[in-house]
């Protein structure tokens, strides 16, 4: 290992520590020395709230917090709070200066502390940092936050409509009919088989358009009600069918993940006869290959202590009855905002295509094209409710947003002092404009935070020598088209994406390590072309498949999943996601691969 100094090593150590912290955070708490001041600073500042009169009412829901990044966006964290429930209603008639305060290090905060730590032991310098952010030679990691924040919020504004969920029950009861030999009184059910097969056809075509998590963050919560509804007491065949799908489909397109940004912008690919030209079809044929394996499964195996154990009930019909009867829920009570919903379905379609026919002209950047998209929809959602707004709600579907927003003010619990509080003003906001502020608040804003310390750090080992070395060990081991594409996409999905930081800082360190001379211009690269092709479009599917790894901070998609499905009563433990998800993963890793390989040997020049 010439050439690595002692600065080398310091940034080798604290980009793995920083990788597991983002697996599991920690919090490290102040003492009320420090606290106290800060606290008090902040009321005096109106960031806090004051505290309420000693004599007036309160409630755990009334007493202050510190306003958080994470208070606008989901919750990804899988570290749980130091102050409970019960901690809280302890605390709530204590002075706010009194409360206690700690440190996360976690998936939001750990990559910049990171970074600062570095900047502080001069291990790197500013021109890292910039180099970081605006990036170099088709790399742009803004274009990649950009973009994927831009069409996150078209997406869940188009979900906030109801529009995605509305699709979900309509597809639902159209799959029902009346038995036959019944009155036509009777009501109509539904084939377990058929109903799975057609949710899990929508989840994977809708990922395709729209991505995994607009997936994840309208179908979990369908999912949700869904089984409650009719009856599934162990909804494992619904809910995993739908995160496989969804993450999948998402390695289709471009703007389906920022990954495949990130993939495409590092060498310029086009975005139609670069990059989908040579996703499109493994993913096809991932999607097909997966969908008889997990029937099989879930035919296979059967759910633990489930009520529907009889001697009558055949083993497919434990995880995926044989009848159901739908929801009987009208699907347009879930369609809030039919305008809204054909808006920003439209705007999403448009943006999509215009990417594709942009990525042909250049000096055209993707934030061109994505930033004025997501403007015009908010500005959309802002004007449509521009009149005080008249709530619809639909308590019989309970599709409340992953994120509860900020709560709005109680007029009879709130002082006269609070009225110019950043608090007050923020619930004054969220009563305002309720549909725009839920869209925000589900917004993945903490990938600005990660990613952002993650391109930074992973610049920090290609400064000081790492990835030319990772990308020397790269060299001997791909020596033709079949090791390259099955080594990178086994690597990747099994070892990357789980311990760097979510799929998207496994992606990172990769394209920096493919990038790298030591590989791209070896003599086995140079005789052989198709090793870097057959690098980068393996990295491209197992980027997305990765994110069904072993653990479930494989993605943020599955941080979310996990936490919208825990608000519906339904808990996936971290050995159980790994038990279900590693064999599906090794199979359709295999067969990813493999499709790879047959278009870059012989049917792509």
């Amino acid at each position: 290992m010439t050439g690595l100094t002692a600065k080398s090593w310091v940034v080798l150590v604290v980009y793995a520590v920083v990788m597991g912290l983002v697996v599991k955070g920690i919090r490290i708490p102040l003492p009320r020395a420090v606290t106290r001041p800060l606290l008090k600073l902040a009321v005096q500042l109106r960031i806090l709230d004051p505290p309420p009169p000693p004599h007036s009412p309160s409630s755990p829901e009334d007493d202050p917090e510190i306003p958080s990044p994470n208070a606008i966006s989901p919750k990804v964290s899988t570290t749980p709070s130091l102050n409970g429930s019960d901690a809280t209603r302890t605390q709530a008639h204590q002075p706010v200066w009194e409360k206690r305060l700690s440190i996360p290090l976690d998936l939001r905060t750990s990559p910049i502390a990171g970074v600062i730590f570095l900047l502080i032991t001069t291990c790197i310098d500013g021109h890292v940092v910039r180099l970081g952010i605006v990036g170099e030679e088709g790399i742009r990691p803004y274009d990649v936050l950009v973009l994927f924040i831009s069409l996150a919020y078209i997406s869940t504004a188009l979900d906030s409509t109801g529009g995605l969920r509305a699709l979900a029950f309509y597809i639902s009861q159209k799959s029902a009919r009346t038995p036959k030999n019944s009155p036509p009184s009777a009501p109509k059910t539904a084939s377990g088989l058929t109903l799975w097969t057609v949710l899990y056809l929508f989840w994977f075509f809708f990922g395709v358009l729209v991505g995994n998590d607009p997936i994840v963050l309208s179908g979990t919560a369908f999912l949700g009600y869904f089984t409650r509804s009719t009856g599934i007491t162990a909804p494992r065949a619904w809910t995993m069918s739908q995160f496989i799908a969804a993450n999948v489909a998402s390695a289709a397109l471009v703007s389906s993940n920022p990954t495949n940004v990130l993939i495409a912008g590092a060498w310029e690919l086009n975005f139609l006869t670069g990059f989908t030209a040579y996703t499109l079809l493994p993913t096809v044929l991932t999607a097909l290959v997966a969908y008889p394996l997990l029937l099989s499964i879930f035919t296979i195996f059967r759910p633990s202590n489930s009520p529907h154990s009889s001697s009558t009930t055949s083993s497919r019909q434990r995880y995926i009855p044989a009848r159901l009867l739908p929801p009987d829920v009208d699907p347009r009570s879930a369609l809030i905002d039919p305008s809204g919903a054909i808006f920003h379905a439209s705007l999403l379609l448009i943006t999509l295509c215009t990417l594709v026919g942009t990525s042909f002209v250049k000096n055209v950047e993707v934030w061109m094209v994505t930033m004025p998209a997501g403007v015009i929809a908010f500005l959309r959602d802002v004007w449509s409710e521009r009149r005080p707004p008249n709530v619809k709600r639909t308590e019989e579907i309970e599709m409340e947003a992953p994120t509860r927003p900020l709560d709005p003010p109680k007029s009879t619990l709130t002082p006269p002092t609070q009225h110019y509080s950043l608090p007050y003003l923020l619930r004054k906001l969220t009563t305002r404009f309720p549909t725009t502020t839920t869209t925000i608040s589900r917004l993945p804003f903490s990938l600005v935070l990660f990613a952002g310390g993650i391109f930074v750090l992973a610049r920090s080992l290609t400064e000081r020598g790492w990835t030319d070395i990772f990308a020397g060990w790269l060299s001997k081991i791909c020596v033709d088209s079949a090791a390259t594409v099955f080594f990178v996409g086994y690597f990747t999905a099994l070892v990357l994406c789980p311990i760097c930081g979510t799929n998207i800082g496994g992606t990172i360190l990769a394209v920096e390590i493919i990038r790298s001379p030591s590989f791209s211009q070896s003599a086995r690269v140079l005789a052989n072309p198709r090793i870097l092709k057959s690098a980068i479009y393996s990295l491209a599917l197992a980027s997305n498949v990765g994110a069904m790894s072993w653990t479930l901070s494989s993605s943020l998609a599955g941080l979310l999943w996990a936490s919208i499905l825990a608000q519906k009563g339904i808990k996936v433990t971290q050995i159980e996601f790994a038990r279900w998800m590693v064999p599906v993963l090794l199979v359709l890793s295999t067969v990813s691969s493999a499709v790879v390989l047959l278009e870059v040997e012989y049917f792509r020049v």
